[in-house]
């Protein structure tokens, strides 16, 4: 099984980074883009959203992008559905059953 970790921003943050606040959980979450490298401290505002009952990364990644769709999307439960959960990409943490994790990177994932 992956455990998967996500920063989701509330409606309120959101709104205050579109007038353009930043917050430390803000900054974490825009830290997260393509270009950028794992910052240690922000895993603090990662939330563990899924878990997908699979050890292959490429398959959990197929399966949070196709909820609804076929077998692979039933690998996915979702932790707690009062709490927000988008499909897995750049930026999210997947940790494996022995404690190894990994960043959703542009192509593939690096060990983190």
């Amino acid at each position: 099984m992956i455990k998967v970790y996500q920063i989701q921003l509330t409606d309120a943050e959101v709104d205050a980074a579109n007038r353009g606040e930043i917050t430390p959980r803000i900054k974490a979450y825009f830290d997260r883009g393509f270009e950028s490298t794992f910052k240690a401290e922000n895993f603090q505002y990662y939330d563990l959203v899924a878990n997908v009952n699979t050890n292959d990364m490429e398959e959990a990644f197929t399966a949070m992008n196709l909820w609804d769709e076929g077998p692979l999307g039933a690998l996915v439960e979702r932790v707690d559905w009062d709490r927000r959960c988008s499909s897995m990409s750049v930026g999210d943490i997947l940790e494996m059953e022995d404690g190894s994790m990994y960043r959703c990177a542009s192509f593939g994932f690096d060990k983190i």
